[in-house]
C-alpha cells in the first residue's frame, strides 16, 4: 500500500512540475493547439493535421511508456543525425528547418512545444534539422524548444533528434 501511495504522490509531483516548466501566455493565440494533432500507432506517433506530417512522439533514444516518454534522448552530431535517420527506414527522416519550426508553440516558453502531444521531458533540449546553413558549410540549423529559437550551429555540436515522415 505504501508503494501505491508513493507512486501516486510522485505522479502528482510530476504533473505539478510539468505544469510549472511550461510558461504560456494566454493572451497569445496558440500556434500548435491540441486540436491540430492526432495520436497514432499506439500513441507513439503524432500526426499534425495542418501539415500532414507524422512525428515520432518521443525523441530518439526515448521510449513511450503509455503515459510519457521515458529515458534520455541520444545526442548526435549533424552528420550522425542524418545517418541515423537514413538507417531508420520506414520513411522516417530528419525534418528540415521549416518542418521542425512548425512544432514551436509561440504562446509558450520554457517548453515552447505542445505538452500534451510531445511530453518527453525535453526541457531546454535542442534538436537538429536536416537543413545545412547556406552561409557557412560548417554549420546546420537547429531548434531549441526551451525558447523556440532556431539558429545555425556548428555541425560538430551534440543535439537530440526527432524524426518525421510524410
Amino acid at each position: 500500500m505504501i508503494g501505491i501511495k508513493r507512486t501516486i504522490g510522485l505522479l502528482m509531483l510530476l504533473n505539478i512540475y510539468q505544469s510549472a516548466i511550461a510558461d504560456c501566455v494566454s493572451s497569445i493565440k496558440q500556434s500548435a493547439p491540441d486540436s491540430r494533432y492526432q495520436l497514432q500507432n499506439n500513441n507513439k506517433e503524432v500526426k499534425d493535421l495542418k501539415t500532414n506530417l507524422i512525428w515520432q512522439r518521443c525523441a530518439v533514444g526515448q521510449s513511450y511508456s503509455g503515459t510519457a516518454c521515458v529515458g534520455g534522448e541520444s545526442l548526435h552530431t549533424w552528420a550522425s543525425a542524418l545517418q541515423f535517420a537514413a538507417n531508420t527506414g520506414s520513411g522516417w527522416r530528419l525534418p528540415n528547418i521549416k518542418e521542425l519550426k512548425t512544432l514551436i508553440e509561440d504562446s509558450c516558453y520554457d517548453m515552447a512545444i505542445n505538452q500534451k502531444f510531445f511530453n518527453d521531458g525535453m526541457v531546454k533540449t535542442t534538436y537538429w534539422t536536416a537543413s545545412p546553413n547556406s552561409d557557412d558549410s560548417n554549420s546546420a540549423w537547429r531548434v531549441n524548444f526551451d525558447d523556440g529559437v532556431a539558429r545555425p550551429e556548428l555541425k560538430t555540436e551534440l543535439f537530440a533528434i526527432r524524426l518525421v515522415r510524410n
